[in-house]
């Protein structure tokens, strides 16, 4: 079972789920062991939402720190507000991670997702 299909369970090692929001952004973090895992596009496919995000473009890859990123721009219609935003997930040690963001503007999101990435520290 994800973090994602779990919401209600406190996030722990193994698994979990991290969200943040104001009026003018929206981002979340989740997380879960996978072992060996090389391709975290699984977890990517896991944070977007059915029916309310779609991809925008193509998908990058990107070798931020010894990590395989992978990264896509997305729209959104979770809220009328916060329409752009992007989303990402990489493998760290035997856990695979994800995020998103949403925001009124397209322009910031790439910004917003390296502040992330400077910030995260992978230690397994």
């Amino acid at each position: 079972m994800s973090a994602q299909q779990n919401p209600a369970s406190p996030s722990s090692y193994s698994q979990g789920l991290l969200a943040a929001f104001n009026g003018s952004l929206f981002i979340q973090v989740i997380w879960q062991v996978a072992p060996g895992t090389a391709d975290p596009q699984f977890l990517l496919d896991s944070i977007l939402e059915d029916g309310l995000d779609a991809r925008v473009g193509n998908l990058d890859v990107k070798l931020i720190r010894d990590m395989n990123v992978v990264y896509t721009p997305i729209t959104s219609t979770a809220s009328p507000l916060l329409p752009n935003g992007a989303a990402a997930a990489w493998p760290c040690g035997d856990r695979v991670f994800a995020w998103k963001v949403y925001t009124p503007q397209a322009d910031n999101v790439q910004a917003i997702f390296d502040l992330a990435m400077d910030r995260f520290q992978c230690n397994p």
